[in-house]
């Protein structure tokens, strides 16, 4: 190889390392513009898990209860309280509860709940539910069947109603402050029970009038939290009276918005 060809040969191969450092340096670029657009698009977010417990929603015709498994994967109970509600030719009051094992599954922060209802005529209700990013926030749509009317509805958004916290079996009852204190919109109130009670929570204004009902069923041992959003109440001082068994505690807290 003469001295010509040598210095053909190793422009060639510059000129070789070059497009080959350059087309590295545009697959490097368009990998990550591609990351971005799909962040961007939503695509590969994680979400985190419903939480665990009893979620309690008001309604038109009442409320309902429904209950998400620990691993946030499944409703396993949904309990219907009708308060002499009327769609079509029917006027439903009292209380259903239907549980399904596993439950009905929770996928994309989403579920369809479906009952045919033990009332004259099988009458069919359906609920659909959608949970924030965070999981700790709900909301969705009702519907009802009852003889070829239908009655439908909005619910939420609401937070979960009662949350075990875990940390044993407490040796007496305790009744937290609510934290923060004063607080905008959302406050958590914590208390432990040493044994199985029936727990009520009510929230009432300085007037003494009830204004929210919180928690209201029979809970096993343990330590809970509760969340109020009071989003759509004036701000002012309010307070907070919780009633297990015969052990009756009230607080106060202050809404500043």
């Amino acid at each position: 190889m003469n001295i010509d060809q040598r210095l053909i040969w190793g422009i060639s191969v510059n000129n070789n390392r070059s497009r080959i450092m350059n087309n590295l340096r545009v697959m490097s670029w368009t990998i990550s513009i591609t990351l971005i657009v799909l962040l961007l698009s939503g695509y590969g977010v994680t979400y985190a898990q419903p939480e665990s417990g009893d979620w309690r929603v008001l309604t038109d015709f009442g409320e309902f209860v429904f209950t998400v498994n620990i691993d946030g994967t499944h409703i396993t109970k949904i309990i219907y309280t009708f308060s002499s509600w009327t769609c079509g030719p029917v006027t439903l009051s009292g209380t259903i509860s239907i549980e399904k094992e596993p439950g009905w599954p929770i996928s994309e922060r989403q579920f369809t709940i479906e009952n045919t209802l033990d009332v004259p005529g099988d009458q069919t209700m359906t609920i659909n539910g959608t949970f924030s990013e965070t999981g700790d926030e709900a909301s969705g749509t009702w519907s009802a069947d009852m003889y070829g009317t239908t009655c439908s509805g909005n619910w939420g958004p609401i937070i979960l109603s009662v949350q075990e916290v875990g940390g044993g079996i407490p040796e007496r009852f305790v009744i937290e402050q609510n934290y923060p204190n004063p607080f905008n919109s959302n406050t958590t109130i914590q208390f432990a029970l040493p044994r199985t009670l029936h727990v009520s929570i009510k929230v009432y204004n300085v007037l003494g009038s009830e204004v929210v009902t919180l928690v209201d069923e029979r809970l096993p041992p343990g330590q809970y939290k509760t969340t109020w959003n009071a989003a759509d109440f004036a701000s002012g001082v309010y307070l907070y009276r919780i009633q297990a068994g015969d052990i009756v505690g009230t607080k106060k807290l202050i809404l500043l918005k």
